[in-house]
């Protein structure tokens, strides 16, 4: 599984990929998606949210998009 942890700001109108946590038992393939998400400088960007995020980042990464699970963070709010 591939866990994607995405935040949300109502007040500023962005999502943006916060972490990305890799969690493969084979250490090769953990190693080798590791390596892609440094190279691809997924974390950090500013993403549009619908229905295609999983295929193009399953694509990045050259998984299959049953790997990839998200999760929203709602940042700004209390």
């Amino acid at each position: 599984m591939i866990e994607i942890l995405i935040d949300h700001s109502y007040e500023d109108d962005y999502f943006m990929i916060s972490e990305i946590t890799v969690n493969i038992k084979d250490l090769s393939e953990k190693e080798r998606i590791e390596q892609l998400v440094k190279k691809s400088n997924l974390i950090g960007s500013l993403v549009d949210v619908g229905n295609d995020l999983k295929k193009r980042i399953a694509d990045r990464l050259k998984v299959d998009v049953s790997l990839i699970d998200f999760d929203t963070n709602e940042i700004d709010i209390m």
